[in-house]
């Protein structure tokens, strides 16, 4: 299968287009900007790591890459604004929104390496 490079560059653009939206978001002294910018930054790194390995498989395993980053990526958001700003409320581990980013992007990074390696493994069989 021939590799299209279209969509893998546009996953890098988009990561850093996400990276320079959270650093010009964070020099902001808008109070709803900061509570955005930390969580924006870490999901933008992890997605660009990500986002350089797959320039070196296949269309197919990258196709299902995607279908899992963005199932990945709406239940980051969704949980990322369900976490209190700071710590304190309604979860006893009293995470705050950049701590539920950081566990949410490393997460997300293991599991798209082992998604992919996995993938890369089943199909070479």
């Amino acid at each position: 299968m021939e590799k299209t490079y279209l969509w893998r560059i546009l996953t890098i653009l988009l990561s850093l287009v996400l990276l320079g939206a959270a650093y010009l978001m964070n020099g902001r002294n808008i109070l709803y900007l900061e509570s955005i910018s930390s969580p924006l930054f870490v999901l933008s790194m992890a997605m660009l790591l990500v986002s350089i390995i797959l320039l070196f498989i296949n269309d197919r395993i990258f196709l299902k890459w995607l279908r899992f980053a963005i199932v990945w990526v709406i239940l980051s958001i969704i949980l990322i604004a369900l976490t209190p700003e700071y710590s304190g409320g309604w979860v006893p581990m009293n995470p705050d929104r950049e701590s539920v980013s950081i566990w949410m992007g490393s997460l997300f990074v293991v599991l798209s390496l082992a998604k992919i390696i996995w993938d890369s493994w089943k199909e070479k069989k």
